[in-house]
């Protein structure tokens, strides 16, 4: 294997190296504290000086406090939810159809941090912050809410200092959206600021076996013209960001789930703030929004579902871990390819054998080049070891007479790691696409390999996962290179060649399944192309690999 091929190899390591420590350092957890106010005059984002200024707090306690506790399960197909009076409106559980956890439990996405979600406050127009926490009227009857064939509502109400306040939750179905209306009478005789605050405490718990990789991509946002609020989680006190403008949405996500608040009429500013709680990150959003406006919103709580996501066409996908900004277009042609593939062919580790297959043949004819360029370069090795004797004294001098050997000879030194360097974006797009894309948590191929996006663990031993995939992988690798080692290679030349095996089947060891079979069956492929469909060298190079180097 010429020096070239192992550039590549390395430079193909770094990136791999470099990757999931980005993914880690978008939500990391940090031990520092600050707190940050920005004023964005971007996109119209102008800042308000009629800001409500919060010099008190009061949890308020209304007339009605004294209503007992009622909940409601809520179905639409898609999930089924338990929503209670309290607060006027806010989910005890939110249990998911269609996704399980690694117990087979169905996920649920909420809990005893977030359960007192969809929280509505203001400051009063003597300065004390109002907390309507406590448990509204009911408007109706209801017992168990079908919203499997067409919409449902269910309204509450409580009173604030003699005034009316209302809000209707819609539930429509198969889809995760659900529509909120807040309605106020005459809210200027006791709001300030014309201002209230629609709030989701302690953002969503974890649904992931592996926990630590789970937290590396908790983090709550807000929307602001088209920039993203969001601060990291702190460990000793709140991280808080506030800022004042034209507010999309707020959401707090987990690796595969977010739930957001979006305002029909753009809000006014948010809060975004996250904290450690032992090792979990928890982060809260408060939506600032006018009496002024419709009070109308959509709460989408759901999967990460890039094509759900994006169809709410609110840049919600934003949120989403796709990687470096110059790979996602490619993660979005990876991810669409694949699931158009799954559509027809329901398997997808099925889809990734082919998926590789069509990638081959996409870069044979760069494939071809690169066998030919390491061919004529193992060919002209005898002329290069008698330029390196003639200048062994005379470094410059002899890469100038290599530059001209090569360009005589019509070699490309770096035609032989071309394809493996355009794998690159492609093993990135792997990685993204199956570390952290929700269409692939918990895909199976066959056998033991039951979920794509995780390591292919077959059994454990000490509390140590054998992996075989990544075996498979190292093995084909070495073969590959095998066939591209340069003959009467030096010893230095071999140790690296061994090295770089290691280091592979180490760096891939922890990936997911999907990524090392990707790459098992790209270089088998290669394998036998090289072996068996590439045109046999001449008489002259097949004497020339046959020669053995000269003993010093």
């Amino acid at each position: 294997m010429n020096r070239k091929t192992l550039i590549a190899f390395a430079l193909i390591a770094v990136v791999l190296i470099l990757t999931p420590w980005y993914m880690d350092l978008v939500s990391p957890v940090q031990k520092t504290t600050a707190v940050r106010e920005i004023n964005s005059n971007k996109s119209q984002n102008k800042p308000l000086s009629s800001a409500p200024v919060e010099t008190k707090t009061v949890v308020r306690s209304s007339s009605l406090s004294s209503v007992e506790t009622q909940s409601f399960v809520v179905s639409n197909g898609l999930y089924t939810a338990t929503i209670s009076n309290k607060n006027g409106g806010s989910f005890s559980k939110f249990v998911f159809e269609k996704y399980s956890k690694h117990d087979s439990s169905n996920v649920n996405i909420i809990d005893h941090y977030n359960s007192n979600n969809l929280l509505l406050d203001f400051v009063s127009l003597d300065g004390d912050k109002v907390s309507l926490d406590d448990n509204w009227d009911v408007v109706g009857s209801y017992y168990n809410v079908d919203a499997t064939s067409k919409q449902k509502s269910v309204t509450f109400k409580t009173v604030y200092n003699d005034f009316v306040i209302k809000k209707r939750l819609t539930f429509y179905p198969n889809t995760y959206k659900i529509g909120l209306d807040v309605i106020f009478d005459q809210p200027d005789r006791f709001i300030s600021r014309a201002q209230y605050r629609l709030v989701w405490p302690g953002g969503l718990p974890p649904t992931e076996k592996n926990l630590k990789d789970d937290y590396t991509h908790f983090q709550g946002y807000a929307y602001l013209g088209d920039e993203l609020l969001d601060p990291s989680a702190k460990a000793d006190s709140p991280n808080e960001e506030k800022q004042m403008g034209n507010t999309r949405w707020t959401a707090t996500k987990t690796k595969y789930f977010i739930a957001a608040i979006i305002p029909e009429d753009v809000g006014v500013g948010a809060v975004v703030s996250g904290r450690v709680d032992g090792k979990r990150p928890v982060f809260t959003t408060e939506l600032r929004q006018s009496t002024s406006n419709s009070g109308r919103f959509d709460i989408y709580i759901g999967p990460l579902e890039y094509k759900r996501i994006k169809n709410l066409g609110v840049d919600l996908e934003k949120t989403m871990s796709l990687g470096w900004a110059p790979i996602r277009p490619l993660g979005r042609l990876v991810t669409w390819s694949l699931s158009k593939m799954y559509a027809m062919i329901p398997n997808y580790g099925v889809v990734v054998i082919i998926f590789a297959i069509l990638v081959k043949i996409l870069l044979n004819p760069l494939t071809k080049r690169s066998f030919q360029s390491n061919r004529k370069m193992q060919d002209i090795q005898p002329k290069v070891k008698k330029l390196k004797e003639k200048y062994k004294n005379d470094s410059q001098k002899f890469s100038r007479a290599q530059m001209a050997l090569f360009k005589e000879e019509g070699v490309n030194p770096m035609g032989g790691c071309l394809p493996m360097l355009l794998q690159m974006p492609i093993l990135i797009s792997f990685f993204t696409v199956f570390r952290s894309t929700i269409e692939f948590r918990g895909a199976p191929f066959f056998g033991w390999i039951t979920d794509l996006s995780a390591p292919d663990t077959l059994f454990t031993v000490a509390g140590f996962p054998i992996n075989i995939l990544p075996f498979l992988m190292g093995i084909t690798m070495f073969l590959q290179q095998k066939l591209m080692a340069t003959p009467g290679s030096g010893g230095q030349q071999k140790m690296m060649m061994y090295f770089m095996n290691v280091f592979f089947l180490f760096l891939f060891y922890t990936f997911p399944s999907g990524l090392n079979l990707y790459y098992s069956v790209f270089n088998i492929l290669s394998i036998v192309q090289q072996k068996y469909l590439t045109p046999a060298p001449t008489k002259k190079q097949a004497a020339v690999r046959r020669k053995p180097p000269k003993k010093k």
